[in-house]
């Protein structure tokens, strides 16, 4: 039982390991995907219109 306890823990180890390094390959990229996106607002003719009225 302590051997399958002991290789259970080696497996739940090794599969935080690959998953950090494809986490850290992901996310160095140069394009990096959790920037935030800018928006601008415009307001279309029609609204410039009523606001000046």
């Amino acid at each position: 039982m302590l051997k399958g306890l002991i290789v259970c823990f080696a497996m739940l180890f090794a599969q935080l390991a690959v998953l950090h390094v494809i986490d850290a390959r992901l996310y160095s990229s140069p394009q990096d995907a959790r920037q935030a996106a800018v928006t601008t607002v415009t307001a279309h003719k029609d609204d410039e219109e009523e606001a000046q009225s």
